[in-house]
């Protein structure tokens, strides 16, 4: 299946045709949500044809614009029920480690806050609401239920609510679970920021598990799914830079 890509400033979203409409996966940052609706528009989408949102965990730049979306369209929640109380706190969760996964990712992350007052790691809260679904671990049927074919699976490791998905077809919709983005820093295919390494890499071994051959990540390029099998092991949580 070939995804609908809508780039946004750093994130890209992605939309599944489902049953009545779409499934989109992940919002970005507040911010984004004028060029959302644009990149809708350019793919002859109307937003009330999406019709359910996977949000993947609950940062900044994944759950920024979720109460606009909310306000503007008729459309199901889905997500980890961890994320239930993390998104009312409307803060990327500090209370679990973890930290930028080299000392150069620290130093350019370093400068961009200081660069970009709006990159505070917070995000309008949001309470999820009666017809949203939350997911308690992986799950094989609800894509199925929506007219997809794959499965959700839990993937902690890069925060403790995430989720992915993977088709049957081997595409994996992974969030930050996984990444190709600023590669060349060292990252190993990981963000910049990551809780648990162990974890991750269990995460990783299930989406390849699952079948998974091309990752659709939020933060770069789609790649070959054996990369995350070359990269696995590579760092520690023990190696992890801390900043809070």
């Amino acid at each position: 299946m070939n995804p609908i890509v809508i780039p946004l400033s750093v994130t890209q979203v992605y939309l599944l045709p489902c049953h009545g409409g779409y499934l989109q996966i992940d919002t970005g940052y507040p911010h984004d949500y004028a060029r959302y609706r644009k990149g809708l528009a350019r793919a002859g989408i109307e937003l009330r044809e999406v019709r359910y949102l996977l949000l993947t965990h609950h940062h900044d730049d994944h759950a920024g614009f979720l109460n606009n979306i909310t306000c503007d369209a008729d459309l199901i929640i889905v997500a980890h029920e961890q994320a239930n109380a993390l998104l009312r706190t409307g803060q990327n969760d500090k209370s679990r480690g973890g930290g930028y996964v080299n000392q150069f990712v620290r130093i350019v992350a370093d400068i961009k806050m200081r660069l970009d007052p709006n990159w505070t790691l917070t995000f309008p809260p949001l309470t999820l609401r009666e017809q949203d679904k939350l997911i308690g671990g992986d799950d094989s049927e609800w894509l199925s239920s929506i007219g997809i074919e794959g499965v959700l699976l839990y993937t902690p490791g890069h925060s403790i609510d995430h989720l992915s998905v993977v088709l049957r077809s081997g595409e994996v919709f992974c969030g930050d679970a996984a990444s190709s983005f600023l590669l060349w820093a060292g990252l190993k295919c990981c963000t910049l920021f990551m809780t648990d390494m162990e974890a991750a890499y269990q995460s990783w071994q299930k989406l390849l598990d699952a079948g998974g051959r091309v990752v659709y990540p939020a933060h770069g390029r789609p790649f070959a799914a054996e990369k995350l099998r070359r990269y696995s092991g590579r760092i520690s949580t023990a190696d992890l830079v801390k900043f809070f």
